[in-house]
């Protein structure tokens, strides 16, 4: 049985700032993924959706390697908030 795509799940509190991050991609993965998928969102344009205001959000990226592809399933309403919280682990995985 071989696996279509890898996936990265991130549940952040932001009350605690704290990361819980799970899914079947190595450390080095990742920092790659997040990478790329932010990479992929410059000059998307401003997302006009107000943002959820919770507690708690889950992002979850599934990486699909046949054609290099991410997509993002998220909570937080917007893409803005999204992405803050992945440029924000992102660089808490890049400075350990």
């Amino acid at each position: 049985m071989s696996i279509d795509h890898l996936t990265l799940t991130i549940q952040y509190d932001i009350k605690k700032d704290d990361f819980k991050v799970t899914g079947n991609l190595n450390e080095e993965g990742r920092r790659e993924v997040l990478e790329n998928f932010l990479r992929s969102q410059m000059g998307a344009g401003k997302d006009e959706t107000p943002p959820k205001m919770q507690d708690a959000y889950r992002i979850t990226l599934r990486w699909y390697p046949s054609n290099d592809r991410i997509t993002a399933d998220y909570d937080t309403g917007n893409k803005g908030l999204r992405d803050g919280i992945l440029m924000d682990l992102l660089k808490k995985l890049s400075s350990q």
